[in-house]
């Protein structure tokens, strides 16, 4: 047993506590034995009067100093998705504060309302997946990729992250234009990169119509009703892919940014006229000739040469004509019945490792341009075939023109992730922005305030780029823009269909002459070779 045993003799100083000796009894081998030990204590109040001396001697900076020389600087690794999002996001919120800034101070000098109300969103059916995709941000998560797409890489970092990349998706390092991935700054230079001269020939028929961009093959076909078929089985209305009626009278005229055959300016040159009408000739193309003195009359001149000389009509009586003409009028892109002409569609998908610039596939005059700013689904394989109309929700830039065969559309399709779709003659155009969707929202809350439906695009026209062909004119081949990320795109274009070997109504063979297509469904094809020919 432990018992207390006061220790003799010990005197007890002012300061310090009691001391007292433990001791132990017990017996051992026959005889008792005491154990005794002993421990001091000190008060805290006399140790912490030494500390406060030493305390005052040294100072906080030299204390700190030798804190940290003594401390052991250990580094601790982050996750590499962590830091990328960290700086997508650092990224973003830079962007999204200048933005707001700009519209700030648009609405203090008054050129932009108060308050803008959202349009109101599509929201899709189908399987869960698509429920649960369509409430995600992804035009948020799109902007925040695009911005991190631009971030400066390291130099050093460069060569090994784009080879991985390229060893991931499949991109053929021996095709691109330079040899030293070492000139790409950021991954968005390295998607938009440029081809080596010759890698991608043009197909030698003159009458074939080109791919315009590398990819895969994921729908063609005749256009029947105004239908066209997004899966087997499931369709879509074409007006809901390129927008309804004509060209608007009150379209935004845009000015190109650029012009392949002559300035904007001297659009009246003699020599400048004759090259727009060499042009037109070639491809089949109607033209006008534009009035060299002052004045608006515009003359339409046909390829036998002959001109319009008509004279303007009533207002009472166009109006009256216009009214019976419509009850009967076909869509406004249907060909003229007369002409043995149908519509035919093809759909390519671009995936992220695959050339991300898309070329002109025929030569054609492009008049006008329709912004969709739309969502920014998923274009995959596997969403096409669960989404349905998936193209007629996306954010999706539509070009609308005319080749030798009548009526000829473009329409590059956006998608989650795609940073932005360029267009290279049309330097106004703003994808995937939050300028761009604030202007649709208020054209939209416009539309309901007049009472009128909400067409979904904004509208533009390219008729100053050439007054003899009015539109742009593209070359066969020539470059048109691209994306900054995989996506899709889909061309509708007017071709003969050729003449029927039987006219009985069960008859399903194929007809001789007009448009014969050249591809498979899920074939893989390149930029410059044939989708397929009149014949």
């Amino acid at each position: 047993m432990f018992r207390r045993i006061p220790r003799a003799g010990a005197s007890l100083r002012q300061g310090s506590s009691d001391v007292f000796t433990y001791g132990f009894t017990g017996t051992r081998g026959g005889r008792r034995c005491q154990s005794i030990s002993r421990r001091n204590f000190s008060s805290s109040k006399h140790w912490r009067s030494q500390e406060s001396g030493k305390e005052e001697k040294e100072s906080f900076r030299s204390r700190l100093g030798a804190a940290l020389r003594k401390t052991k600087i250990e580094w601790y690794p982050i996750p590499v998705g962590l830091g990328v999002a960290f700086l997508g996001l650092a990224q973003f919120y830079k962007s999204s504060q200048a933005e707001k800034q700009k519209m700030l101070m648009e609405t203090e000098r008054g050129e932009r309302p108060q308050e803008v109300v959202p349009r109101q969103r599509v929201r899709p059916t189908g399987p869960w997946q698509v429920q649960v995709m369509s409430t995600l941000p992804l035009k948020l998560v799109s902007r925040i990729w695009g911005r991190f797409n631009e971030l400066v890489l390291p130099y050093p970092l460069r060569v090994p992250g784009f080879k991985l990349y390229s060893w991931i998706f499949g991109v053929n390092l021996d095709e691109v234009e330079e040899s030293d991935l070492h000139v790409y700054p950021n991954l968005a230079s390295f998607f938009y990169r440029r081809l080596k001269p010759g890698v991608r020939p043009l197909d030698p028929n003159p009458s074939a119509l080109l791919s315009p961009s590398d990819g895969r093959i994921l729908q063609f076909g005749m256009i029947e009703r105004g239908e066209v078929e997004q899966v087997k089985g499931m369709t879509y209305s074409l007006e809901a892919l390129l927008g309804l009626g004509t060209v608007s009278p009150d379209s935004e005229p845009v000015h190109p940014s650029t012009r392949p055959m002559h300035k904007v300016d001297d659009d009246t040159d003699p020599e400048n006229v004759a090259a727009d009408q060499e042009f037109a000739k070639m491809n089949g193309l109607s033209y006008t000739l534009p009035t060299l003195l002052s004045g608006s009359t515009k003359h339409d001149v046909s390829k036998d040469g002959s001109m319009d000389v008509s004279m303007e009509s009533s207002s009472t009586s166009e109006e009256k004509v216009k009214a019976d003409l419509a009850k009967g009028e076909p869509a406004w892109y249907s060909p003229r019945p007369t002409s043995n002409r149908a519509l035919y569609y093809v759909v390519i998908y671009l995936a992220p490792g695959d050339y991300h610039r898309f070329h002109s596939p025929a030569s054609w005059v492009v008049e006008s341009r329709r912004h969709f700013a739309g969502e920014l689904y998923s274009v995959s394989p596997y969403l096409q075939r669960t989404l349905a109309g998936l193209f007629t929700l996306n954010e999706r830039v539509v070009l609308l023109g005319r080749w030798r065969w009548g009526f000829f559309s473009f329409t590059p399709v956006g998608a989650t992730n795609v940073g932005s779709i360029k267009i290279n003659f049309d330097a106004e155009l703003r994808t995937n922005s939050l300028t761009t969707d604030t202007a649709a929202d208020r054209q939209a809350a416009l539309a309901a305030q007049r009472g009128e439906p909400y067409s979904g695009y904004t509208e533009a026209t390219y008729g100053h780029a050439s007054k003899t062909l009015r539109g742009h004119a593209l070359q066969r081949g020539e470059e048109m823009g691209g994306f900054q990320l995989g996506s899709s795109i889909v061309l509708v274009f007017e071709a003969p269909m050729g003449s029927r070997q039987s006219f009985d109504v069960s008859w399903t063979g194929e007809r001789e002459g007009g448009w014969q297509w050249h591809i498979k469904k899920g074939q893989r094809i390149k930029y410059g070779e044939a989708l397929g020919e009149v014949v």
